[in-house]
């Protein structure tokens, strides 16, 4: 049997769209939706000034949809530093796989004339490598201190890279080893603008590694199987598989995982909590003077993402259950505008904070072992009672619990709005999705 990456490069360059279920074709047209809407909603963050600043201008592809171009690596490294600028992207396979995949097809897609059912095949080729390697550890790479996004993101978006560009396999494995020796990102950043830029970066160097296999780099055609390859080296207990035959095309991942949507633009480890918070809050009628403590029980990896227990600042605030709480009450809601350094610094925010407590429990969700079975909340009054929500497994949002096209589209006006009128609007909503149809993808910047 041919080792790790032959396999996974064999698979990527044989994919087809007329070979991908209905639903995968669905899945990843929500995803672009809902990364292209974010994007909008982000373009204008401090990060991506940053980063934008150090992009020389190019002719491949479009940067930010409407503000100049770049080459193809360039705009995925913009476009998928916006996209993420704000945590508002959607979530799976233990990252954020749309705010990698769509940038880089995007990109990539516009330089090589891609159309949006070549572009949804490359993603889905993404993914599926993405899903294949995270999945064969027995640790969870968070807990590792690894940013699996902008890790396992690297090697994903040279697996779609190499499929718009159609490499054959041994090229494809190139581009898989080139892009392994790129990946990287740590959870430590989490709360910084290197957050968001890990993402754009991941796409970056996935089309990279794609362009340079096409142009005859050579990488080790065993590099994420190898005892000193990408895995091994990704897991210092060793707990990880690198052999035996890949699922991908015999069982799709897409199919078992999905996309969860994001209805709060803050870390996906407080989604459950926000939703059990608002309906215990909605319920009970509850107002801030009321609480005497809040408590948040959830997973031990879900929390040691959270670092900020006293955000000052937004960025600070995705990444903190006081904060989560604190909104919640003061708002009812966790908003875009709520993510503002004002807001986190009022008055009625910081007195909430610190009557908010986080314990942890170790059952962990059998299908995804980074979240515990279930989170809860419960509120302690002034008045001495204490009221307890029920346990929360599948956040509104989530694959398993998901939002229709009508909230899908409440999102997507919401992050776009501001940059686009309503004509424009509706007929880039209706380009989106009618993805598969569209016979270049370039065909999204002139809406």
């Amino acid at each position: 049997m041919p080792g790790l990456t032959q396999q996974l490069a064999e698979f990527v360059a044989a994919l087809r769209f007329e070979a991908l279920p209905a639903e995968a074709v669905q899945t990843v047209t929500r995803g672009a939706i809902d990364c292209i809407g974010v994007l909008f909603a982000g373009r204008d963050e401090p990060v991506v000034g940053v980063v934008g600043d150090i992009v020389p201008p190019g002719s491949e592809a479009q940067v930010l949809f409407d503000r100049g171009r770049a080459s193809a690596p360039d705009a995925a490294l913009l476009n998928g530093t916006a996209a993420h600028a704000l945590d508002y992207d959607d979530t799976g396979i233990d990252g954020h796989p749309s705010v990698v995949l769509v940038p880089a097809a995007l990109a990539e897609g516009e330089r090589t004339g891609a159309s949006g059912a070549e572009l949804i095949a490359a993603y889905v080729a993404g993914y599926e490598t993405w899903a294949e390697l995270v999945a064969r550890d027995a640790d969870k790479h968070h807990g590792k201190g690894w940013h699996p996004t902008a890790v396992f993101g690297t090697v994903a978006a040279a697996a779609a890279a190499a499929r718009l560009a159609k490499l054959d396999a041994a090229r494809t494995a190139s581009a898989l080893g080139i892009a392994a020796s790129l990946a990287a990102g740590l959870v430590a950043n989490f709360g910084s603008m290197t957050k968001p830029f890990q993402a754009g970066r991941a796409a970056q160097s996935g089309l990279l590694a794609a362009r340079l296999a096409a142009a005859g780099m050579s990488a080790a055609p065993d590099a994420l199987e190898h005892r000193a390859g990408f895995l091994r080296a990704l897991s210092p207990a060793g707990r990880v598989r690198t052999d035996g035959e890949i699922a991908a095309g015999r069982e799709w991942h897409i199919l078992r995982h999905g996309l969860n949507v994001k209805r709060y633009p803050v870390c996906y480890a407080l989604h459950r909590s926000i939703d059990g918070a608002l309906e215990l809050i909605g319920r009970h009628d509850l107002h801030p003077e009321q609480v005497a403590g809040v408590e948040l029980r959830i997973g031990r990896l879900q929390a040691g993402m959270l670092r900020h227990s006293r955000p000052r600042t937004a960025l600070d605030a995705k990444f903190s259950a006081e904060f989560a709480m604190a909104s919640a009450l003061v708002a009812r809601r966790v908003g875009l505008a709520e993510l503002s350094d004002e807001f986190v610094r009022s008055a009625a925010v910081q007195t909430l904070m610190p009557k908010v407590r986080v314990s942890t429990h170790d059952e962990p969700d059998p299908e995804e072992p980074l979240f515990a079975a279930w989170d809860a909340v419960s509120i302690a009054l002034e008045d001495g009672r204490t009221l307890a929500g029920e346990p929360v497994r599948h956040a509104r949002g989530h694959a398993r619990n998901p939002v229709g096209l009508e909230e899908l589209r409440v999102k997507f006006d919401d992050c776009v709005s501001a940059a686009l009128p309503d004509g424009a609007r509706a007929k880039l909503w209706g380009q989106l999705l009618a993805l598969e149809t569209l016979p270049r993808v370039s065909a999204l910047y002139h809406s």
